[in-house]
């Protein structure tokens, strides 16, 4: 069943909250209502979590520090006394300066509430703009619930990880927007209004929203990268000079020389603890460090900090990159042959490209999985997916969302190593719903699933659902 209006955009949210109405009939919205006072609640905590614990159970510590070393011309990545080390790009120290100038209780809360701001309006625009269908307002709520419990981790202990995720998704709506537009247009009123200003504008605004996280942060370049392949004319540059522009803003503000420096030393941070492990990850070599452990008869300790030095595993993460890249191009002449849509294209990219982080990524803990739980809780939620994966979705929100918590795994690993593997076993779980999912869709069986819309004639159906030549194609 599709709601008769589009989803309002994030600015509104709040609006909708005060009034409690679902569209402008002013229908009852209890569950939104609902779902809104759980984040303000999820705040609530963390900020007196802060103000009880300023520097202890949190890394706020380390991004506070980061903007006084780099103001005071000191190294960013040297190990200080009582810190643990600064592993972001020097960008990261200028982005967090003044939440450090406020001191760690004051700026820690307004830390705290940037990231559940951004992320939850990064959620809302996912739903606006991304997921293919429309929901009714108690399925969004439930899917701002669940993306609660996906960022809990991460957002208690002042993670960036939630921060980052909402801009992605920011950047992905924006993506959405555009490529819709112009796909709107090529079909409606030809070329010039697909490549006017306002598209530019557009291909603009998506490729900052996308560009700012990978600044701040390395760890969603990769699927931002499958996006920036699916409209390289478009959008691949206008993504690369962001990113530089971006990269260059600590020029402006400290002497060449020392910023040179800073980038040469993050580098070879990089470089350093590129195959250095913390017992807390969990990706595809956790699963082979458990098969191990467990084909050898469970004698010993788990091997989970042991350095990642396989040449093997190198390659395989290299060949499944390699792979994902072919299979969202692949999913790009289906959304021509098929009619699906920009929409449906940058969904099940972007979801194929967090898949492949979460499991051949660098550095991937349990609060990483942040990045995969809206593509996840789409999947659970969406009423029109394939039918034959419902059980599949099921087992890998199972894995990911209620074994894979940190508690659970502390309670179970001693007497069952295995259970240590939930989050990337999880993660090929979904995988494997996603390539049966793209398969499914364009096929005579999900076409019959799709009521018809709105207002629409079976002329203008047929053209809908004919396939198209994308000006946004490269």
């Amino acid at each position: 069943m599709r709601s008769p209006c589009p989803a309002p955009r994030a600015s509104e949210l709040y609006h909708r909250w005060r009034d409690g109405s679902a569209d402008p009939g002013n229908r009852p919205c209890l569950s939104l209502r609902l779902a809104l006072i759980a984040w303000l609640i999820l705040g609530t905590a963390v900020s007196i979590r802060t103000v009880i614990h300023p520097s202890h159970h949190t890394v706020f510590p380390i991004f506070a520090a980061s903007a006084e070393h780099w103001w005071g011309n000191c190294s960013l990545y040297k190990l200080y006394p009582g810190l643990d080390r600064f592993r972001y790009p020097p960008v990261f120290a200028l982005f967090v300066t003044p939440f450090s100038a406020l001191g760690l209780t004051p700026g820690g809360i307004l830390w705290s509430w940037l990231s559940i701001a951004v992320f939850v309006a990064g959620l809302w625009q996912y739903l606006r703009d991304v997921v293919p269908s429309r929901w009714t307002q108690q399925r969004k709520a439930l899917f701002l619930l669940l993306g609660g419990l996906g960022a809990l981790r991460g957002l208690w202990n002042a993670q960036s990880n939630a921060l980052i995720a909402g801009l992605v998704l920011l950047g992905t709506a924006a993506l959405a927007r555009v490529a819709s537009q112009a796909y709107g247009s090529r079909q409606a009123e030809g070329l010039k209004q697909a490549l006017g200003l306002g598209a530019a504008k557009g291909w603009w605004l998506a490729a900052v929203l996308l560009a700012v996280p990978v600044c701040l942060k390395l760890t969603p370049a990769a699927p931002v990268f499958l996006l920036a392949m699916l409209w390289p004319r478009q959008l691949g540059w206008r993504l690369l000079g962001v990113t530089v522009g971006l990269s260059l803003l600590p020029f402006l503000t400290r002497p060449p020389a020392v910023v040179f420096d800073q980038y040469r030393e993050w580098i070879g941070h990089l470089m350093e603890t590129g195959n250095i492990r913390w017992i807390g990850f969990r990706d595809g070599w956790t699963v082979w460090i458990v098969l191990q452990h467990m084909l050898s008869g469970g004698s010993g300790g788990l091997a989970l900090c042991a350095p990642m030095d396989s040449p093997w595993y190198r390659l395989a993460q290299l060949a499944t990159a390699a792979a994902a890249l072919g299979w969202c191009l692949g999913q790009r002449r289906r959304a021509g042959r098929y009619g699906l849509g920009p929409r449906w294209l940058i969904q099940v990219t972007l979801s194929m490209g967090l898949t492949w982080l979460m499991l051949f990524g660098p550095a991937v803990e349990h609060a990483t999985y942040v990045f995969l739980t809206p593509p996840l809780l789409w999947a659970l939620l969406e009423p029109q997916a394939w039918p034959n994966g419902r059980g599949l979705i099921g087992a890998s929100f199972l894995l990911i969302m209620v074994l894979g918590w940190g508690a659970v795994t502390r309670l179970l690993a001693p007497n069952w190593p295995i259970v240590l593997t939930t989050l990337p076993v999880g993660t090929a779980l979904f995988a494997l719903w996603l390539i049966g999912y793209a398969r499914h869709c364009g096929t005579e069986d999900q076409r019959s699933l799709q009521p018809p819309r709105e207002g629409s004639s079976p002329i203008l159906e047929r053209l809908v659902s004919s396939p198209y030549r994308n000006v946004n194609a490269p």
